[in-house]
């Protein structure tokens, strides 16, 4: 059995600690022995302590994104404009984010979001159909449709991608100005992904005949977000990287 009273790696006597409590001198172990071995020892104890920390971290930050429903996909999305949306957005302005397929606009959100949820914002990312099938998935089930939504008004900021994807029936326009409303009378902000530009957003919507509501709904959005255009063609069909 090794001494404990001798270094491990020179041999040398270790010098014994104390501390005085209440007067009393009381032993508390062996100062630590400053050879080449012993430093390389404990460099490598705390080099090892240094990335369990850091990978207890990083899963605790996945486990954030994953919550606030970021895609794995986009866990490590970043852009050099992410990070004056998301200092808008803490100020309660939104962002209107729009650009042909396949142009990284998804890609932004996501970096925004992650921004947004590591300064402590509550964040939902999400998509109309996913709210849809939210929506309807409470139909004769549990929970309630007014709770669904109840659950993204909650939301310091809520992530609206791909805007426009959904079939613009009735129903379908209703909840989306349901969501937006929301938002824009509690003063809370929205990003939103789309591929359509705001007057063809409005046609989109307005595709089955309900033009009021589609204009009441990018009127708000409008109101409420800046925007930003992406260009470039489809990155994914020309394989570069987004």
């Amino acid at each position: 059995m090794p001494s404990t009273t001798k270094c491990p790696h020179c041999g040398a006597q270790l010098e014994v600690r104390y501390v005085v409590l209440a007067g009393r001198r009381t032993f508390c172990g062996w100062k630590p022995c400053g050879c080449p071995g012993a430093v390389a020892e404990r460099d490598e104890r705390s080099r090892l302590e240094a990335r369990a920390k850091a990978e207890e971290a990083a899963a605790k930050r996945r486990r954030a994104y994953e919550r606030a429903g970021i895609k794995p996909r986009f866990m490590t999305a970043a852009s050099p404009m992410a990070e004056g949306i998301a200092a808008k957005v803490e100020q309660g302005r939104g962002a209107y984010i729009c650009g042909p397929v396949g142009t990284g606009k998804t890609h932004l959100a996501s970096a925004v979001a992650r921004l947004l949820v590591d300064g402590g914002t509550s964040v939902r990312v999400t998509d109309m159909l996913g709210v849809l099938a939210a929506i309807k998935g409470t139909y004769g089930g549990d929970g309630t449709e007014d709770g669904v939504l109840s659950m993204l008004s909650r939301m310091g900021c809520l992530v609206l991608d791909d805007l426009g994807k959904e079939s613009p029936t009735d129903w379908t326009l209703g909840q989306v100005f349901r969501v937006v409303n929301d938002r824009y009378e509690n003063m809370r902000p929205v990003v939103v992904t789309t591929q359509y530009g705001k007057g063809d957003l409005i046609r989109r919507l307005a595709k089955n005949g309900d033009e009021e509501t589609a204009v009441a709904i990018v009127s708000r959005l409008s109101e409420m977000c800046d925007k930003y255009e992406l260009q470039g063609k489809d990155r994914r069909l020309s394989n570069g990287k987004r």
